[in-house]
């Protein structure tokens, strides 16, 4: 009765908590699930098929938030989102999805690198600025080298009229 009793008691001991539960498995499969799809991606980026893997990856971070892989799938979603050239490096969405790196796993190495990007973003951004300034700069001086030009062919025929009528 004793062991009977023993048995009884460590098995109520034992089985608490311990024991993976529903919401448990299903965490471990989506975690599961999210981490191939992520592989696939990369897999996909490999072989040069961005809008398949933006396609994963945007599906990974519309899902709930796992370390690991949700910070690594922002991250690379926000590289592919990068725009080269026009007005500005960075779409709105890589942005966006850099801040919500930042914000939701600020302990990630992928925040780290997010946090050069955004500084290079930044950069490439008031150089562009600059760039618009100094254009504008620019047509505003070669208006007045043209106006400076005209103006001294005006005194050079002036100069010529005067010299004829000194004459």
């Amino acid at each position: 009765m004793r062991k009977l009793a023993t048995l009884t008691l460590a098995m109520v001991l034992f089985s608490g908590c311990a024991t993976p539960g529903k919401s448990d498995t299903a965490g471990f499969l989506q975690r599961y699930s999210a981490s191939n799809r992520l592989a696939e991606a990369v897999e996909l980026l490999s072989k040069g098929d961005a809008p398949g893997a933006a396609k994963l990856l945007d599906g990974i971070s519309r899902g709930g938030a796992m370390p690991g892989v949700t910070d690594e799938a922002l991250f690379r979603l926000a590289l592919l989102s990068l725009r080269a050239g026009g007005e500005t490096p960075a779409s709105a969405q890589g942005r966006r999805l850099l801040r919500r790196l930042k914000k939701e796993y600020p302990a990630s190495p992928w925040t780290l690198q997010a946090a050069s990007l955004v500084e290079l973003i930044g950069v490439a951004d008031e150089l562009k600025r600059q760039n618009r300034n100094l254009k504008g700069v620019n047509q505003s001086l070669t208006r007045e080298i043209g106006d400076l030009n005209r103006n001294l062919e005006r005194l050079k025929h002036l100069d010529l009229e005067l010299e004829q009528k000194v004459r």
